[in-house]
């Protein structure tokens, strides 16, 4: 859960980056600014709508930026050309059920994300995924259990379910999983403990959920590194609904930390090197996809019936609205800066003063009452 931030951003300042490729956005959301980090590989070629997205999720007291570089996810997304989205959680936190008093909607926040980032950049609806480490393993399981019908398949490491949380999660369909947790790891216990369930409890709640009937099928990871004082088994269960599979990485010895990553991280235990995991949750992943309709900005955009024009626009911008539905509306541009802020009083036409602002790509922002919608606008 927490993470030696000196020793991690000597780690940052090390690592070799390719900027141009990454994007720091913000998006606006039930009142708060929240950051993310967006990497499109090489591969990535605007409104094609081929690749799969993966959310990579932070732990607590750590960063987007952090897991970013801790995890190498990124090579593998250049690699295997997919999207990576790292977000940052308000507080370096996630809303998991910790403090029962906390209102951050952080689910909510993530299902306006995957809208947001469809609309500007596009991905494959059917391959939406989302991994984590400790706190962000939770949220991935939080997202697993309340955004199923956009999230398609979920990996944790190190993470867990606050116990009392379970009761409260009922899926709509069966949802691939995939377990990763050492069994000396001191920050989430590997026998559970009050804010975390055991991790073999943990595993049979989504097998029988899945509804997966083939029993254990249990291999030995290949112990290729003998100094990092931890092996790993790995137990598949498969014959599930709906062709899913729950798959648990045991890690003897193990402490709470990342497998394959090539630094350790002090006071925190062994790191496992006999596989790499953000590798083999990718090869995961793959193997799912959704099936049937995705509600995107794209149909609230249809049942709110409004017009934007003229776009290109110029020096005002007009929006017709049919239904009146939107409440709040925000302008960025393609620095993520916001350029106005206005709420809407149920007027069915509102016009936007647009004379000072500078030639260029904006993304236009609407509450509505059925979800957010964001439009990209352009100024010439």
């Amino acid at each position: 859960m927490k993470n030696n931030l000196l020793y991690l951003l000597f780690f940052l300042v090390a690592y070799h980056t390719n900027a141009q490729e990454t994007i720091s956005g913000t998006l606006n959301h039930d009142g708060l600014t929240r950051n993310y980090r967006l990497y499109l590989p090489s591969a990535f070629q605007e409104g094609a709508n081929d690749l799969p997205l993966v959310f990579n999720l932070h732990g607590l007291g750590s960063s987007a930026l952090e897991q970013e570089f801790y995890t190498g996810m990124k090579d593998v997304a250049e690699a295997n050309n997919f999207i990576v989205c790292h977000p940052d959680g308000i507080d370096n936190s996630w809303n998991v059920g910790f403090d029962p008093n906390s209102n951050i909607d952080d689910v909510g926040f993530i299902d306006a994300l995957i809208d947001e980032i469809y609309q500007q950049y596009g991905f494959n609806w059917k391959k939406v995924y989302s991994t984590g480490m400790s706190n962000g393993g939770y949220m991935s399981y939080k997202l697993a259990c309340e955004l199923t019908d956009h999230i398609t398949a979920i990996a944790s490491v190190t993470g867990s379910i606050v116990p009392p949380e379970i009761n409260s999660c009922n899926p709509s369909r069966a949802v691939p999983t995939m377990q990763i947790h050492g069994t000396s790891d001191s920050v989430v216990p590997y026998d559970g403990s009050n804010f975390a369930m055991a991790q073999e409890d943990l595993v049979a709640w989504w097998v029988n959920h899945n509804g997966c009937t083939s029993g254990e099928v249990v291999t030995d990871v290949v112990d290729m590194d003998m100094t990092d004082n931890c092996t790993a088994e790995r137990y598949e269960y498969s014959s599930c609904n709906d062709d899913v599979k729950v798959e648990f990485y045991k890690i003897t010895g193990g402490g709470h930390t990342w497998p394959g990553v090539a630094i350790d991280i002090p006071d925190l235990g062994p790191t496992n090197r006999d596989f790499n995991a953000s590798e083999t949750i990718w090869e995961f992943f793959n193997q799912f996809e959704l099936t049937g309709t995705w509600v995107s900005s794209e149909n609230i955009n249809e049942a709110i019936q409004w017009n934007i024009s003229p776009n290109p626009f110029s020096d005002y911008l007009v929006l017709d609205i049919r239904a009146m539905s939107i409440t709040y509306i925000e302008v960025f541009n393609a620095l993520g800066q916001r350029v106005l802020e206005r709420f809407n009083d149920q007027d069915s036409n509102i016009v936007l003063d647009t004379q000072n602002w500078n030639k260029g790509t904006y993304i236009l922002q609407a509450n509505t009452e059925k979800g957010i919608l964001t439009q990209k606008i352009i100024k010439q």
